[in-house]
């Protein structure tokens, strides 16, 4: 099916946890670990259902979805259905994520920084570098925003630490500076610089979250906060 133009409007997004399988063992993370995937015929019902329900873009994440054994079916599903496709990875695979985003596969996708071979992946132009602040890590993300863009990056994104460990959380006061400088070093290296919802939220740039966002867990649960000790959870 023929995917709708680009247009400025935000597209309804479903997250999908496609595995629990993952090859990095971050400190910060409490994300459950597995040999699970969701099935191909799983993923696809599910997709039928995002459709009717008008959904326009996926996000497929995990763990680490590049590890998923079926993933390029999966991506092949999105396409023939008309909705856009990204996911965010952990760069342990650049080839392959590489060759599904030429293959037409990948509308999009994310790629963590500081893990991985993640600099061969920041100046494809369908990459986003993400760059994750725990509380303390100014210094190590400002390093690697400039890494990013001395590599060529087109895209910054902030992200602030999500879980319910306090002693990994960002200040408010962290996350407005880091804010500031990634948004002075995209203006002076004309890259686009943004923050997730969540992030802006804490931040006072908006007072909503989680608006035409759902997230789908590997067992088909459903939530519209991005992490489940979400403190704006209504």
């Amino acid at each position: 099916m023929k995917r709708p133009p680009l247009t400025t409007d935000r597209l309804r997004l479903a997250s999908i946890e496609i595995t629990q399988r993952c090859n990095n063992r971050c400190f910060y993370c409490d994300q459950p670990k597995s040999d699970r995937d969701m099935s191909v015929p799983r993923f696809v019902e599910l997709l039928d259902a995002l459709v009717r329900e008008g959904v326009e873009a996926v996000a497929l994440g995990g763990g680490e979805p590049a590890l998923h054994p079926a993933l390029p079916a999966l991506l092949t599903a999105v396409r023939q259905l008309g909705l856009r496709a990204g996911l965010t990875t952990n760069a342990c695979d650049p080839g392959l994520v590489i060759a599904l985003a030429e293959a037409e596969l990948l509308e999009s996708f994310g790629v963590s920084a500081g893990k991985g071979e993640w600099t061969v992946l920041v100046a494809h132009s369908r990459a986003t570098v993400n760059l994750l602040l725990l509380r303390g890590g100014l210094a190590e993300i400002t390093s690697q925003a400039t890494k990013a863009v001395q590599q060529g990056a087109r895209r910054l994104l902030l992200l602030g630490y999500k879980g319910d460990r306090p002693e990994f959380a960002p200040s408010t006061t962290e996350l407005a500076h880091a804010f500031s400088l990634l948004t002075l070093l995209g203006r002076r290296a004309g890259l686009v610089v943004a923050a997730d919802d969540y992030t802006r939220r804490r931040l006072d740039l908006t007072q909503t979250c989680g608006q035409d966002f759902v997230r789908i867990s590997l067992d088909g649960d459903r939530d519209q906060c991005c992490f489940p000790t979400c403190e704006y959870r209504t």
